[in-house]
């Protein structure tokens, strides 16, 4: 029987993971959806998936889990979370499972400049030129460490820098600050693409 709501299925997912994914599944969080460490450390699944709820809203919760299992190589668990899910997600307008088209009233703000990024991945890779000023904003809004700023910066060409750059950018609000960035240091581009809509 599937559960009754997103939460109890995050939770009965994180319960069913081995302790070591399960702590490579706190250390993303902390890492890569900016979840203050003190919030996750030394916590069960139930502390855990209520963190993750309060922090993001039910329906955006079950995204960044499915994202942040899929980057530890829980891939399995992913895919049974969405298939657990499919009715609710149809429901509450989860872009991961009801495309962004058919969740559009429930697409907040935020979630827009994330579906843009994605969208727009290759042209963004081949025409984005002022990569340094953007890993400069990305390190002060602590989207990116400065080992990543380093790294990426050490990169020959503008497409590996940008193609280096998404790998890191992991969950919706990593996006979204880089859409924002875009829109102040690449304006003309990023208007060029919305009238590709």
């Amino acid at each position: 029987m599937p559960p009754k709501t997103i939460k109890r299925a995050i939770k009965n997912c994180l319960e069913n993971l081995p302790e070591k994914d399960f702590k490579k599944f706190c250390d993303a969080l902390i890492s890569d959806a900016g979840i203050a460490t003190s919030r996750v450390e030394n916590k069960d699944y139930l502390e855990v998936t209520n963190v993750i709820v309060s922090n993001f809203g039910e329906a955006k919760a079950l995204d960044v889990v499915i994202e942040l299992l899929e980057d530890i190589g829980c891939k399995d668990k992913a895919d049974a979370l969405v298939a657990e899910t499919k009715e609710l997600t149809s429901k509450a307008g989860s872009s991961r499972s009801a495309g962004a088209s058919a969740g559009a009233d429930h697409v907040t703000p935020e979630a827009d400049g994330a579906l843009f990024v994605d969208k727009y991945r290759e042209e963004l890779i081949q025409r984005v030129t002022n990569i340094p000023q953007i890993l400069d904003q990305l390190l002060a809004k602590e989207v990116i460490d400065q080992e990543t700023y380093d790294e990426i910066s050490a990169l020959p060409t503008s497409q590996k820098q940008m193609r280096r750059l998404y790998k890191s950018l992991k969950v919706a609000r990593a996006k979204d600050k880089f859409y924002e960035i875009l829109e102040g240091k690449e304006k003309w581009l990023i208007d060029d693409l919305k009238k590709k809509k």
